[in-house]
């Protein structure tokens, strides 16, 4: 996994984080007052959201990207690995001596 990666996942993983520990909050007032006086800031609470959405579109896009990366990457080095099988098999063959064919013994 490469640092930009690593540095998305840290984001990513202290949204949800924040997120968590927020509902516990809420959870744990048990109070309908402090939420209803969230309801001013609903507007923060949507851009939130759209940004847990937008991060994981990033990481599925990015999954996607890595995996077209990394079939190519596979598919070179099986050609790769082709040509150079088929060298060796020339090479072998190169070095053995030629069969002479001898006639029987009783056709002319």
């Amino acid at each position: 996994m490469n640092q930009r990666r690593r540095i998305f996942f840290a984001i990513f993983g202290l949204y949800h984080i924040f997120i968590f520990m927020f509902v516990m909050y809420v959870e744990s007032r048990k109070d309908l007052s402090d939420l209803l006086s969230l309801y001013s800031s609903v507007k923060l609470f949507k851009y939130g959201a759209l940004l847990g959405v937008v991060l994981f579109i990033i990481d599925v896009i990015w999954h996607f990207v890595e995996l077209r990366v990394t079939r190519k990457e596979h598919e070179s080095l099986r050609h790769e690995n082709n040509t150079l099988k088929a060298r060796v098999y020339d090479l072998q063959q190169s070095t053995k001596q030629p069969v002479k064919e001898t006639p029987a013994s009783g056709t002319k």
